[in-house]
């Protein structure tokens, strides 16, 4: 039996366990930052909007006044919605409340309203399938896959149409089966291969036991599927 230890397998292997603790410790972060923007910077927004109001209620008498305390008042009110959007960008709170499968439902649905898409989402989640507490940084390493590629759909499909499917099943096969694809220009797979994009999410797919295929030609749309054991407790 050969028991010989290949260095570019350690090597490998090394390098995914640094990229995964990378983005554990940037989602670690971004939660952070997205706390105190809800419950900081928003509040005090919140807040001069009120302070505003009291004033505005006061200058009935001078109209011109008044109508530039309505107009900073619907400023103010922009300004908390870009807030909450940026916040949720760094750290999803359906990610917390009601779980991951929600989320990238809310996700993929959000995507596609914003960018004019027609969505075809199907999610088929076998009952009773929940996620250890521990496996919170499984769950950000499946969003923050799912935002990538909805991002490329974006910045190079030229679709109409998003179509999302989710397959998770408990064990024995214990496996979710994330594919996203359209309907879009389509690409050579080859010439996709070795874009540091796709590269870093294969190996961010590979850190977690799973795989990543891509089906795509010219004029054919694009498919890209992945495929990840679910965390068990004593893994995540």
């Amino acid at each position: 039996m050969n028991n010989m230890v290949h260095p570019e397998g350690n090597e490998l292997a090394r390098l995914r366990g640094l990229l995964q603790h990378t983005e554990a410790q940037q989602a670690r972060q971004q939660a952070r930052l997205a706390q105190q923007l809800h419950g900081d910077l928003g509040a005090l927004l919140v807040a001069v909007k009120l302070e505003l109001g009291w004033v505005e209620r006061r200058l009935g008498e001078q109209p011109d006044l008044g109508a530039k305390c309505a107009s900073l008042g619907g400023l103010l009110d922009a300004a908390v919605d870009n807030l909450n959007r940026l916040a949720t960008s760094l750290r999803p709170r359906l990610l917390e409340w009601p779980g991951l499968w929600s989320a990238l439902e809310w996700l993929a649905q959000d995507f596609a309203q914003r960018e004019n898409l027609h969505a075809d989402v199907r999610m088929h989640v076998q009952a009773g399938v929940a996620l250890p507490a521990s496996a919170q940084d499984w769950a950000d390493a499946v969003y923050r896959s799912a935002e990538e590629l909805l991002t490329n759909v974006a910045r190079h499909a030229q679709a109409r149409t998003l179509r999302v499917r989710l397959y998770v099943e408990e064990p024995p096969e214990g496996v979710m089966l994330l594919e996203v694809g359209d309907d879009g220009v389509g690409f050579e797979p080859a010439a996709l291969e070795h874009g540091w994009g796709l590269l870093a999410l294969r190996e961010r797919v590979a850190h977690w036991g799973g795989r990543l295929t891509l089906a795509s030609a010219p004029g054919g749309g694009t498919t890209v599927r992945l495929k990840l054991p679910l965390p068990r407790g004593e893994d995540a």
